[in-house]
């Protein structure tokens, strides 16, 4: 089989380690023009090296792990066809429909980086004129059946945002839940670290110390902590902000989520589980409208749009994901 090419947000064992994907070989590239095609915020970089590497190291022999100025030059030196997932933008889906044109890429391959695939979104819009999130929410929640009794939404609501919309507590400073998880930085975050200040990119901000998971070890343990100690205060106050409390009692797994190593529909159901253990059905149904309601909305309207609605004026902004 050809090897399959991992890009720096397809990190998770549902990318390369299931179904047929578990025998095929793996090539990663680390192309540094990429780092230089815009101006990124120094700690993307860091995760995004860190977990690329961090999986090279844990796939051992089966991965080829290639650095070079391009990805045409990785390809090149690979020297044999690759299959590779759908990417996550515009410009990426082009350059890598040019690669299959090219014979460099053999197969296109669905991206189980969502819970709905692209393709389905394409026929639920296509019966639609128009587009609201509710209903596209209520509909991932019967199609995967997540809090559902039956045909019924849990309890009987749909929607439990009214009971999510607490001001922060007065006269504190902190909301005083339990701290998040935080990883421990270990050689190869110091390795991304002293590359980084080597290659004299032009970035903002700064990378250390690392807050976010970026192995599928760390992600789990970031979920598990999370349901366990955190998620019982996230629906009432994801809303709230607190100048000195920066992570309330959010779940720091946008960034794991985002690197592909967790899969959306157990994050879910993990949260539901929460649920029937007892945690209060309110934060559940405010996190899972998170994960498989505006995170999913968003990502397939970016698809089904275009890149040419990118341009466009719109009179009412769309809402951000409150994941954390």
């Amino acid at each position: 089989m050809d090897a399959l090419w991992l890009f720096g947000d397809q990190l998770g064992q549902h990318f390369h380690s299931v179904d047929e994907h578990a025998d095929r070989d793996v090539l990663m590239i680390e192309s540094r023009r990429v780092f230089r095609r815009r101006r990124y915020h120094r700690q993307k970089l860091h995760l995004v090296l860190s977990g690329m590497r961090h999986l090279a190291d844990e796939l051992g022999d089966r991965v080829t792990y290639l650095q070079t100025e391009t990805y045409r030059e990785g390809l090149a030196e690979y020297g044999k066809p690759v299959v590779v997932f759908e990417p996550t933008s515009h410009a990426a889906e082009k350059f890598v429909a040019a690669l299959h044109e090219e014979g460099l890429v053999s197969e296109i391959l669905p991206t189980p980086m969502f819970a709905l695939p692209r393709a389905e979104f394409a026929e639920w819009a296509a019966e639609r004129g128009t587009f609201r999130m509710e209903t596209f929410y209520r509909e991932q929640r019967k199609k995967f059946d997540v809090l559902m009794d039956g045909a019924d939404p849990v309890s009987g609501k749909w929607n439990l945002d009214a009971e999510n919309q607490s001001p922060p507590p007065k006269g504190r400073l902190t909301l005083g839940v339990e701290e998040p998880w935080w990883p421990t930085e270990d050689a190869i975050d110091d390795a991304v670290r002293a590359d980084l200040d080597s290659w004299d990119l032009d970035t903002v901000g700064v990378d250390g110390p690392r807050v976010f998971a970026v192995t599928a070890a760390e992600a789990s343990e970031a979920l598990s902590h999370f349901i366990n100690y955190r998620l019982d205060d996230f629906g009432k106050y994801e809303d709230a902000v607190m100048a000195d409390d920066w992570t309330m009692s959010h779940s720091l797994l946008s960034v794991p989520l985002n690197l592909g190593l967790l899969q959306p529909l157990d994050v879910a159901h993990a949260a539901e589980d929460a649920h029937r253990d007892g945690t209060p059905l309110a934060s559940v149904e405010g996190f899972v409208r998170q994960i498989l309601g505006w995170r999913e909305y968003v990502w397939h309207l970016y698809w089904h749009l275009g890149p040419e609605y990118l341009g466009a004026t719109s009179s009412k902004p769309m809402s951000h994901c409150r994941i954390g």
